[in-house]
């Protein structure tokens, strides 16, 4: 993969695939995750001649670590990026984790963002009237719980974590996972996505967990950006049996982002949403836009 030199001297980790001519999407990856491109994810996109650029964010993979990183400080350093790679114009897409950096996105470069697709994304942890954790398995229940009790236990707890998947095969993973996997997510990990997940993961976190931990601060923070801040076209989707995140929180987004088409889609978990469509969702969103002047 790549690495981009940024202007506070860190480097930014990125790949791109797809046919060189086709409309550009930026994507951000869930937590924990990496610029290691995944068949199973982007091939729906490229095979639909979208051009896809993955990332790390900071602190996973070969990503220089940025301390108290805010989700729109990590759309500023993609948008510095995309403006490097010469691309003026573009379509961005979150899933999970990567939602709230995908919205991020059209709000920090509102001039370079013609639409954004996000899939089951995580709501702000202070937003008024949602019951954060309700409906999530055990695992994230203890995650976002950290939230608040000090550096030393989410460093605790996050080094768990990823002592439970990295290195594991996706069998293990799901094992490890249960509580967050209804069964239409248990088949997607277990099948081939799986293979290509486990992957992404090693490599986000072969330098260590600072990228998990500084996700989970990031997420459970201030956004840096208000959400009418996001002008952009939006498509939502959330599954309604998804237990890492939520319906409720897609649910609470879309009555807070004016541009939103809402799918929110029966019996759909949190991985069976996504794998093998989203190239399917990039063309509904495109169908949407106007070229920016």
């Amino acid at each position: 993969m790549q690495l981009l030199r940024l202007p506070d001297g860190r480097d930014l980790e990125y790949e791109v695939r797809g046919p060189s001519t086709g409309p550009v999407v930026l994507f951000h990856h869930g937590m924990p995750g990496s610029a290691v491109p995944m068949d199973t994810v982007l091939g729906s996109m490229t095979a639909r001649g979208f051009r896809v650029i993955t990332y790390s964010r900071a602190g996973y993979g070969a990503s220089s670590p940025a301390t108290g990183r805010s989700v729109a400080d990590t759309a500023a350093d993609c948008a510095f990026l995309l403006s490097r790679l010469g691309v003026e114009r573009y379509l961005v897409v979150g899933w999970s984790a990567g939602g709230p950096h995908a919205l991020a996105s059209a709000a920090v470069a509102p001039a370079n963002v013609e639409g954004v697709l996000v899939v089951a994304s995580f709501a702000p942890f202070d937003a008024r009237g949602l019951d954060y954790v309700a409906g999530m398995g055990a695992q994230n229940v203890a995650q976002f719980g950290t939230a608040g009790q000090g550096e030393p236990a989410v460093h605790e707890l996050v080094g768990q974590m990823a002592s439970a998947v990295r290195g594991h095969a996706s069998s293990d993973v799901a094992a490890e996972m249960a509580s967050l996997l209804p069964p239409v997510d248990l088949a997607v990990l277990t099948a081939e996505y799986g293979a290509d997940n486990a992957v992404n993961m090693d490599h986000g976190l072969s330098g260590g967990d600072e990228g998990w931990v500084a996700d989970l601060a990031a997420l459970t923070s201030p956004w840096g950006f208000d959400l009418d801040a996001v002008t952009a076209p939006v498509e939502l989707w959330h599954g309604t049996a998804d237990q890492m995140v939520p319906v409720t929180h897609g649910r609470w987004l879309a009555e807070r982002l004016p541009t939103a088409q809402v799918h929110l889609k029966p019996g759909q978990g949190h991985l069976s949403l996504a794998i093998g469509s989203l190239g399917e969702k990039l063309e509904t969103l495109s169908d949407r836009t106007v070229p920016l002047r």
